[in-house]
Parts: C-alpha cells; sequence; structure tokens
C-alpha cells in the first residue's frame, strides 16, 4: 500500500512539472506589444515576438520600433526572467532587454544604444479576424 501511494505522488509529481513546462512554454510563444520608456522621457511603440520551441530553445525578433532577430534569448522558469538581445545593423545600435513575465505582462529594463529606460509590453491574447476569417 505504501509502495502503491509513493508511485502515485511521483507519478502527480511528474505530471505537474510537465504541464508547468507546457503552460510556460505557452505563455511565452506570442506576440507581445506596449512601449518603452527613455529615461529621458517620451514613449516609443515596441512589438516583440517569442517563440520557445520543444527543444526548450527561445528565439524571436523585435518587431518595431526596427525589425531585428534576437541575438541572444534567454528565460529562467524559476524566477521568470527574461534577457533579449538584439542588434540593429544598420545603426549598430545594442538593444538589451532584462525583464519579468508575469502572465500575460513582461515588464523591466531596456538599453537601445546609450539610451536606457523601462519596458512594458503585454501579450495579445486576442487576434480578430480579417474579412470573415
Amino acid at each position: 500500500m505504501k509502495i502503491t501511494v509513493l508511485l502515485f505522488a511521483i507519478s502527480v509529481a511528474l505530471l505537474a512539472t510537465a504541464l508547468a513546462a507546457d503552460t510556460m512554454q505557452d505563455q511565452l510563444n506570442g506576440t507581445w506589444s506596449g512601449s518603452w520608456i527613455p529615461a529621458a522621457g517620451g514613449r516609443d511603440s515596441m512589438t516583440i515576438e517569442l517563440r520557445h520551441d520543444d527543444a526548450g530553445r527561445l528565439t524571436g525578433r523585435i518587431v518595431s520600433p526596427v525589425s531585428m532577430n534576437f541575438t541572444k534569448a534567454a528565460f529562467d522558469s524559476k524566477t521568470h526572467s527574461l534577457v533579449l538581445e538584439a542588434m540593429d545593423v544598420k545603426s549598430g545600435k545594442d538593444y538589451k532587454v532584462n525583464a519579468k513575465v508575469e502572465k500575460t505582462e513582461i515588464k523591466g529594463a531596456i538599453t537601445a544604444g546609450n539610451d536606457s529606460g523601462s519596458i512594458d509590453l503585454i501579450k495579445w491574447t486576442y487576434v480578430p479576424r480579417i474579412n470573415g476569417y
């Protein structure tokens, strides 16, 4: 009886871990939009796309204000810390994001070249139909 209870408890723990991983993958995948606010003031819109694949690799790109792929993308599922880096080859400006993912929000710090500030993005959870499709 004790062995059966122990095996059941282990099975439940493994299943919960597997479900948490799927949830985190689903949570990260998608399009995130919002803004970043440089320390000097003003507000600039920003959109990023993230993809967390089955192998655990995180990839993606900045869609706006300038389109570029991430050169580095890392996520820590325990702390929910997100680190993203990209480079605008036209201007030579490096973009670095250090943020936290909380459900459908990404909040943290961003550096774009010599400018630094805060970032606040929200995940697209609804994609409207176009022309009835």
